[in-house]
């Protein structure tokens, strides 16, 4: 039976959740280390772990040349072709990271990092081999809409990649040592990948044609600058800051972002999950696909809204329960300025999505350049002028900035989306439970949640936010997986 047959709203729901479960493990280990190296090597420390981590993101997308979008596109539409597509896709990136290895070392040399940080990133150039092929088998994963197996692969390789850094930690060991637990953690995963790929038959008759393989790259070359452009921006905040500040701003300014980064990976599963759906829809269903964006954007919006407002009302007790050190009290003003990206994040990957389903990845790279050139401009002028504080605000800035362009080009091509009547009930809700937390802002924090998620929904009702068609939709795509879970046959309710 075809995994992708039936409801496309109940198998955005079921592979966002697994996307979803997979990312929650993946902070959480994440979270682990980095409160441990905070707590270990001291905001400077935690400052070096962000910049190894900056760049090897950087250099993951260029080692996968764009080819992973374009393959993940195509192999949902032609699910016959997944072998060869597959194939393709190893040996480019392959190639690929052998090119993006040697540029990150080179690059390692060049650029004024300590010598500690210039060596642990020469190691982990490593990880780039194995990383190509796990990256290449996880798009044929994603591309059948089977993400149980992209949350193996993630995972397990994760796990074991914490599991060793907690260790060469607690034996007081450096940078360098953590940047040989991420060589071990993609070496794992690549492992993995080979294992399941192999079970579905993916490798084989396995064929190296290196024109063909060089040839997606021509393909796939505005998914490449797009990634590029959208991965160099989410960490230009935190090279600039290095360059300009030093480590131990990165380090205090990592900690808020690493809290921020936890919700925006979440929303990252949402708008990967909705990819595949929407890249069909657009085809064969443009009403259905048109739909499912407008409803996706304002169920994402609603959901991070309420985030951001108990964030920056909480940043002083969070910082201090995650980090416990008058080291990092400058940490809480920074998360209250980042706490707004949470929202401008879930709609840029939504939107963006959006325009890569409907084959207008050209404008997708048009709105990335943009963003970079203007995320730029604003981290290296406020950064001179506030530090670390107007670095966060240079990232809300670009992101919005991201909205107004995405927004734009999705409005002339494709489909009308008001984006303003859509979101004006929500920032309403939004801004009046900021304003009732702000004025009881001495009561306990954990009161302050609780009492902030009953009003948030309280004020959702009243304001009507949410429509009957709406509810019934999210019923149609909850509800079955509900009662598969409890054994009920479909259509049956417990009630009746």
């Amino acid at each position: 039976m075809d995994r992708r047959k039936g409801n496309p709203l109940q198998r955005l729901v079921s592979n966002t959740t697994a996307l979803s479960l997979t990312q929650v493990a993946r902070l959480g280990f994440n979270m682990v280390l980095s409160v441990l190296v905070a707590r270990q090597l001291g905001a400077e420390g935690l400052g070096k772990f962000a910049v190894l981590t900056a760049y090897l993101q950087i250099f993951q997308i260029i080692a996968k040349m764009g080819v992973h979008r374009l393959g993940v596109r195509e192999m949902a539409r032609q699910p016959g072709e997944s072998q060869h597509w597959f194939q393709r896709m190893v040996v480019n990136q392959v190639l690929g990271a052998g090119g993006s290895a040697g540029l990150l070392v080179l690059v390692a040399h060049l650029l004024n990092h300590p010598a500690d940080t210039t060596q642990a990133l020469g190691i982990v150039s490593l990880s780039l081999l194995p990383f190509a092929i796990s990256s290449a088998a996880e798009s044929a994963f994603q591309a059948r809409e089977q993400m149980g197996f992209v949350a193996l692969t993630q995972v397990g390789a994760k796990g074991v990649q914490v599991a060793g850094s907690v260790m060469v930690l607690l034996s007081d060991h450096g940078i360098a040592a953590l940047a040989w637990m991420v060589v071990l953690g993609q070496c794992v995963a690549a492992v993995i990948a080979i294992v399941t790929a192999r079970r579905m038959n993916l490798w084989r008759g396995f064929h190296v044609d290196l024109r063909e393989a060089m040839s997606l790259f021509r393909q796939a070359f505005d998914f490449f600058i797009m990634s590029l452009s959208v991965n160099v921006f989410s960490r230009l905040d935190v090279l600039i800051l290095s360059q300009m500040v030093g480590e131990k701003a990165v380090g205090l300014y990592n900690a808020a972002y690493l809290i921020v980064r936890v919700i925006n990976f979440l929303s990252a599963s949402y708008s990967e999950a909705a990819y595949p759906v929407l890249s069909r829809l657009f085809v064969r269903a443009r009403a259905r696909f048109e739909t499912l964006l407008r409803k996706s954007l304002l169920l994402g919006m609603t959901v991070t809204l309420l985030v951001a407002v108990l964030l920056a009302i909480n940043a002083e007790p969070i910082i201090d329960l995650l980090y416990r050190g008058e080291e990092y009290t400058g940490s809480a003003s920074l998360l209250r300025i980042l706490s707004a990206s949470v929202v401008v994040s879930i709609w840029n990957a939504l939107l963006s999505k959006g325009l890569i389903a409907g084959d207008l990845q050209r404008r997708s790279v048009v709105v990335s350049g943009v963003k970079l050139a203007t995320g730029l401009v604003y981290s290296i002028l406020l950064t001179a002028w506030m530090g670390a504080p107007g670095t966060a605000v240079a990232v809300v800035l670009a992101g919005l900035t991201g909205v107004v362009l995405n927004t734009y080009f999705l409005n002339k091509e494709i489909c009308s989306l008001d984006l303003v009547a859509l979101a004006a009930r929500p920032l309403a809700i939004g801004i009046i439970l900021l304003g009732v937390l702000w004025m009881t802002e001495g009561l306990a924090w954990p009161v302050l949640v609780v009492g902030g998620v009953l009003l948030y929904i309280s004020l959702l009702l009243v304001f009507r936010v949410f429509s009957l068609e709406d509810i019934s939709l999210f019923r149609q795509a909850f509800w079955p997986m509900w009662q598969r879970r409890q054994g009920l046959p479909m259509g049956s309710d417990k009630d009746k």
